[in-house]
């Protein structure tokens, strides 16, 4: 069971202080979060948060990198006899760990979207952009399907098939209003799926060019 699964009452204070921090950060950034309303929200002294993260910059790292470790964990759980299968199927149950934390977790989007429009602004939001691309490339080399082809630009391009939705949300919404519902999820997940396996199809091979005869050009000296 997740920390995001259990009752608040149930958490260590550490956890229960991430855990709303990660809610109100999300809602309201972290700039407008005194650090007296995540006491009150956590039911925790203000002196227990500095015990535990010192200063609120350091509790906002602390709640990203629990943001990551969430994906991370999402794709550990992936049986390794799985990963002996096919780079179709592989790909498959790479794109679906990674879908399973952004369709249960709005907090976790929430505060994604929000330090993407931070980027724009400031570079606070860069940070936690960066680590998710990171563990996108890592999570490619652990399922064997990273590949020398397209660079760098393939862990970029399965971060922004995956976590696209979740960066325009607001915008997409009002063509999908339950975008992240299960309905709208498992249409998303199987054509995204689709879509990302059929890179793995082989490539078409180029035309073979016939040699043609060239005819060398007349030399009229030749023939005095």
């Amino acid at each position: 069971m997740t920390d995001a699964e259990l009752p608040l009452a149930d958490l260590t204070g550490k956890a229960r202080i991430r855990h709303v921090a990660l809610h109100l950060f999300a809602q309201r950034g972290c700039a407008q979060t005194p650090l007296r309303l995540i006491a009150e929200k956590a039911l925790v002294s203000l002196a227990l948060i500095s015990h535990h993260f010192g200063t609120k910059l350091a509790l906002r790292d602390a709640v990203e990198k629990y943001i990551v470790s969430c994906f991370e964990k999402a794709v550990d759980g992936i049986p390794q006899t799985t990963l002996r299968r096919s780079d179709a199927d592989a790909m498959k149950l790479l794109v679906e760990s990674l879908e399973r934390v952004l369709n249960s977790r709005a907090e976790i989007r929430g505060y994604i979207r929000r330090a993407a429009n931070e980027t724009y602004t400031t570079a606070s939001g860069a940070a936690l952009i960066d680590a998710l691309i990171r563990m996108t490339e890592s999570a490619l080399a652990r399922m064997s399907l990273a590949g020398d082809r397209d660079g760098a630009w393939q862990p970029m391009q399965l971060f922004l098939l995956v976590f696209g939705p979740t960066l325009l949300e607001s915008a997409l919404q009002r063509r999908v209003p339950d975008l992240f519902e299960q309905g709208s999820a498992q249409v998303r997940l199987r054509s995204n799926v689709r879509l990302l396996q059929s890179g793995f199809a082989s490539a078409p091979r180029a035309p073979t060019l016939t040699a043609v005869p060239i005819e060398r050009p007349l030399r009229v000296g030749a023939l005095a």
